[in-house]
């Protein structure tokens, strides 16, 4: 991957960000990707989650989930074409045919990575799996010590003893007060081998409903990214950006600074390919409510997600970017920032 020169037209400063795939690029890069959101059930209660207005808005059955038999039938549709798959929630471990979904997914050779809480007492397909003969991973989203009840927090601390070898952590920024560097003595203690976490920032959902930074604090939100990874990187630590991040929320730099510490940063995205029950598929949860598809309809992931890049692209025609200043954004024009979620543009 190249960098691309770019001048800062408030500052003049010339400074370099990593370039970025073509759009088409990006469509191939994530056929093998997508995510299995299994059952609308969740314990944790997060103010920043996008499921439960989800669940809400669209009507849904909280005991409605995505059958074993509708798995079989995407996996048949798409016969190798996942080399991995998300498992979602909800709470992923609240799903009552865990055990199954495993032994189908490693049967068809595609790895499965759950995205948890993992504050749940854990089934026993995950209690007795053994790690060394079926490969598995685990990216736990972790809020501060106060967020859970002792009873939670000993569950999450019993999961890492377990399964520190296969997971990473998450974090997802949404009070610019907090101090995540807890998350590295978590690390250390449990002795967690991937020292990388991946950090989001917290997004609306169309037309709003749950907890989120506004986009008039994402200069703020930019400086307490930046200290987060000063830290991180004193603490042999990196950080990944999830989506949702936009090129002006750092400066020059700021840009440096988060190279020099190793950050894995990017300010596109594309979808996301969430699949759910009756085999409904939609692009990402914040923009959950505006399109969804069957996903049998498209004959293979490289149309599917075509499929969902036009629809946005069509109903977005005219509104570039989330900030007034998108329009004329050399960052945007070169592909390098899409100008912040698209979700935005609803509320």
């Amino acid at each position: 991957m190249g960098f691309s020169r770019v001048n800062n037209r408030k500052t003049g400063v010339f400074y370099f960000f990593k370039a970025v795939p073509k759009k088409n690029d990006l469509l191939c890069s994530k056929q093998g990707m997508a995510n299995l959101y299994l059952t609308h059930k969740c314990n944790r209660g997060c103010p920043f989650c996008f499921a439960r207005k989800v669940l809400k808005e669209g009507n849904r059955d909280e005991h409605e989930i995505l059958t074993v038999s509708e798995i079989e039938m995407l996996l048949q549709h798409f016969q190798g074409q996942f080399s991995e798959l998300g498992l979602l929630g909800g709470e992923p471990f609240l799903y009552p045919y865990l055990g199954e979904i495993l032994e189908l997914l490693w049967r068809h050779k595609i790895f499965p990575k759950f995205f948890t809480s993992a504050t749940d007492l854990l089934p026993d397909s995950i209690k007795n799996l053994d790690i060394k003969r079926h490969p598995v991973g685990f990216v736990v989203n972790v809020g501060n010590r106060e967020s859970y009840s002792d009873e939670k927090y000993k569950n999450l601390t019993g999961f890492f003893i377990k399964f520190y070898a296969v997971s990473s952590l998450s974090y997802t920024i949404f009070d610019l007060d907090a101090d995540p560097t807890f998350l590295f003595d978590i690390i250390d203690r449990y002795g967690i081998l991937t020292r990388s976490i991946r950090v989001g920032i917290a997004l609306p959902i169309y037309k709003g409903g749950n907890r989120y930074i506004d986009k008039q604090d994402y200069g703020k939100a930019g400086k307490f990214f930046v200290e987060f990874a000063k830290k991180a990187y004193e603490r042999n630590v990196t950080l990944n950006m999830d989506c949702g991040f936009t090129a002006c929320m750092f400066t020059p730099t700021e840009v440096g600074i988060l190279q020099r510490c190793g950050v894995r940063y990017s300010f596109v995205c594309g979808a996301a390919i969430d699949i759910g029950p009756k085999l409904e598929v939609w692009n990402c949860f914040p923009l959950f409510q505006l399109h969804r598809e069957r996903v049998l309809d498209s004959e293979n992931m490289k149309d599917l997600i075509h499929k969902f890049d036009t629809f946005m692209n069509e109903y977005f025609s005219n509104q570039v970017g989330i900030f007034e200043e998108c329009t004329d954004c050399e960052y945007l024009k070169r592909h390098l920032c899409e100008g912040g979620c698209k979700s935005f543009k609803s509320i």
